[in-house]
């Protein structure tokens, strides 16, 4: 896919409005310095779920964890919000997503053991959607999540790769480089996957 197209949202139209009311659940506790933030969130909102439903391959999941991430980009904007804000919140939800973080956090120890299962967010997938990218995301999920990150934010999000290093915090050369080698594992991974 090349990073001019944007790939299609495997959510249902009637869902995308969804991860919308979580978020802004989220945005009541932002900052007030932090509101074009919000606009840039809003702006992105579908990207990033499908983005983060790409990385960790499960749709409910993907919701927390791009509402911890807006929140923790919310709670710390960055300095040079117009020029960051994009790459900020792929920064955040791709943070939350290696580390698990989920907004509201779930409870730790044994108090979780007594607690009733409070009914988190969850959104229908379009099974027509979801299969036709299959074999496409068998070989994603055998990628590392360093480099399945990076391809998904080159060829998904379209990122170019001064934002991919603010992303991924390492240098752009590092990222250019980090994009081929995944690029080559993904190839031979779907070639041996669709044969």
């Amino acid at each position: 896919m090349s990073h001019t197209a944007r790939a299609p949202c495997i959510l249902r139209p009637q869902d995308r409005a969804f991860p919308l009311n979580v978020m802004i659940n989220v945005a009541a506790n932002v900052l007030p310095e932090s509101r074009e933030l919000a606009a840039t969130t809003r702006e992105h909102l579908d990207d990033l779920v499908t983005y983060a439903t790409h990385l960790v391959f499960d749709a409910h999941d993907a919701v927390d964890f791009v509402t911890a991430g807006i929140y923790h980009a919310s709670r710390y904007p960055p300095a040079r919000l117009r020029v960051d804000g994009r790459a900020a919140l792929y920064r955040a939800v791709t943070r939350a997503c290696r580390q698990g973080q989920r907004y509201p956090p779930r409870p730790h120890g044994p108090v979780r053991l007594f607690r009733r299962g409070s009914q988190g967010s969850r959104i229908e997938v379009d099974a027509a959607a979801a299969s036709k990218m299959n074999t496409v995301k068998r070989a994603l999920q055998m990628l590392s999540f360093d480099r399945r990150a990076a391809l998904l934010l080159r060829d998904l999000a379209g990122l170019d790769y001064r934002e991919m290093a603010r992303v991924l915090e390492c240098s752009p050369d590092s990222t250019a480089r980090l994009v081929a080698a995944a690029r080559r594992e993904f190839g031979s991974i779907y070639r041996e996957i669709a044969i």
